[in-house]
């Protein structure tokens, strides 16, 4: 019976691993295709509304206090200790805590509502305020109802039931892009996306409770309510807590400051260069992550900071490749693509997204640096100087959007990436977790630099083929690609990085054989 039990456990973590990436890949394939429909549907005034009232309530999400990561943890253990009397009591609680936040949000959404003409009085019209109104109380209402939704969601992934909440996630990214696309070739605008979104968040958090409830047959019974209980939650849950505000304010502090002392048009140029910036960073985390357990285990056997180094350096490199060849391809053929893709009205988007992507560049290629701090518990330190770097953002993107707009709101966050993530973090990587990063530079900058560099100078030669189109676009980055690659391959890449490369074209190749593709 527990080999049947283990091996259906297995097999839900299997499927649960592959459905992950299959909506990893259905958000970003949407979002690229349906963002363009939605920016010239809705025009820049109404996108910026749009994205500027979404960034607004998501300073209101954070009073999650990062519980939704805390319920995975504690019904992990309370299943583990096969503690059903514990599991109840904390889930009992913690809804109350729920009940308690989503008041909690509906009381400052209403004192924001009622001050919303004042806020955003220089850079609305009346008919815009109007507009942004509506949308407002409808995601306030909407976020106090659904935040319990993540006590259902968190109780799922602690049972491990990962099936059931990746195809729920992939049905409501499929079914929210048809329905809006609908909606706007009818003619409908902003106010109809929140209410999609409204609707179907509140669909998922009654399937979610159905099959909690029915499926799970999990049972909330409150045996005791201490503070000392209370303080165990939020010890854990509060540096989860810290990264969200960091997060919030890395990436939605300018739609806000510009709402506020711009214009909605600005907000519109800005969020589409920093959605760009997004998906720069999903290319890194989506490769980082599986290299948490091999570092765990390392720190376990007591690895030196040199051996650290090593992993640190192998990983790096191919992200330099990877992250590299994205940043040169944007800076060389960006303008075409936020051109063809956002409309000639977004040119500026281009520079935005540079202005992030450029030390990001620095940033993601240390990405197996978090794991380290995570598998050392050292990643406390990270949580706040993040969150002092993001206050600093906060002052600078003012300071600079007044005088600058957009790009200007844009260069806060580049400052703040640079002291925070590359000069502060680079030091205590190096002298605190006992990282050589003088190495990691060297052998990793050092050695990779001049074919980047090399790639940039002979491609823009490709910038003289006249005439804007997709078409056009795609064979230039096909061509950029292949050379980018050729030149890693003659003077950066070496032994190891040239097998791993190899041998992907050759499992590739080998695959579509076995399918019977012929290559002609």
């Amino acid at each position: 019976m527990r080999k049947v039990v283990s091996e259906m456990r297995i097999n839900e973590l299997k499927f649960g691993i592959y459905l992950s990436y299959i909506s990893l890949f259905v958000t970003n394939v949407t979002n690229l295709m349906l963002t363009p429909f939605i920016i010239r549907n809705l025009g820049q005034s109404q996108y910026g509304i749009y994205s500027l009232i979404g960034a607004l309530v998501g300073y209101l999400a954070v009073l999650d206090f990062g519980l939704s990561n805390t319920t995975v943890r504690f019904v992990a253990k309370y299943r583990a200790e096969n503690d059903k009397k514990g599991e109840e009591n904390f889930l009992a609680s913690t809804l109350i805590i729920y009940v308690l936040i989503s008041i909690t949000v509906l009381l400052l959404g209403s004192i924001i509502y009622f001050n919303l003409d004042t806020i955003f009085k220089s850079s609305m019209n009346e008919s815009e305020i109007r507009i942004a109104k509506i949308m407002y109380i409808i995601l306030v209402i909407n976020l106090g109802l659904s935040l319990p939704i993540n006590l259902f969601k968190g109780i799922i992934s602690g049972y491990e039931r990962f099936v059931f909440s990746r195809v729920i996630t992939i049905l409501q990214i499929i079914i929210r892009a048809a329905v809006i696309f609908i909606l706007l070739s009818l003619g409908y605008k902003a106010i109809a996306i929140v209410l999609v979104d409204a609707i179907l968040n509140i669909i998922l958090m009654i399937l979610n409770m159905i099959y909690v409830f029915t499926k799970l047959r999990v049972r909330f019974k409150l045996h005791q309510f201490s503070l000392s209980f209370l303080k165990e939650i939020f010890s854990y849950s509060s540096l989860i807590f810290i990264s969200v505000i960091v997060d919030q304010f890395y990436w939605r502090i300018g739609h806000l400051v510009l709402g506020i002392i711009a214009s909605t048009s600005e907000v519109a140029i800005f969020s589409v260069g920093m959605t760009i910036g997004q998906y720069y960073i999903s290319f890194s985390t989506a490769f980082s992550g599986v290299f948490l357990p091999r570092i765990t285990k390392m720190v376990v056997k007591n690895a030196s900071g040199e051996e650290l180094t090593d992993q640190l350096i192998k990983t790096g490199r191919i992200q330099f490749i990877i992250l590299g060849l994205i940043l040169s391809g944007f800076t060389l053929f960006g303008n075409e693509f936020i051109s063809l893709w956002a409309g000639k009205d977004y040119s500026e988007s281009w520079v935005i997204a540079l202005l992030v992507m450029i030390p990001l560049f620095v940033v993601l290629t240390q990405t197996i640096g978090i794991s380290i701090l995570q598998a050392k518990n050292m990643h406390g330190f990270r949580a706040f100087v993040y969150l002092g770097i993001s206050i600093i953002n906060l002052f600078v993107s003012v300071l600079l959007a007044k005088k600058f707009g957009a790009v200007g709101s844009a260069a806060g966050t580049t400052l703040s990436l640079i002291i925070g993530n590359i000069i502060i973090m680079n030091l205590y990587y190096h002298y605190k977790v006992k990282l050589n990063m003088k190495r990691f530079f060297k052998e990793v900058f050092g050695g990779l630099m001049s074919p980047l560099l090399a790639s940039l100078f002979i491609g823009s030669f490709l910038l003289l083929v006249p005439g804007i189109s997709w078409i056009s676009l795609f064979i230039k980055c096909i061509l950029y690609s292949i050379l980018f690659f050729i030149l890693n391959w003659k003077l950066g890449m070496n032994n190891f990085e040239k097998k791993l490369l190899s041998d992907t074209f050759s499992k590739l190749f080998t695959r579509l054989q076995s399918k019977n593709v012929k290559f002609e």
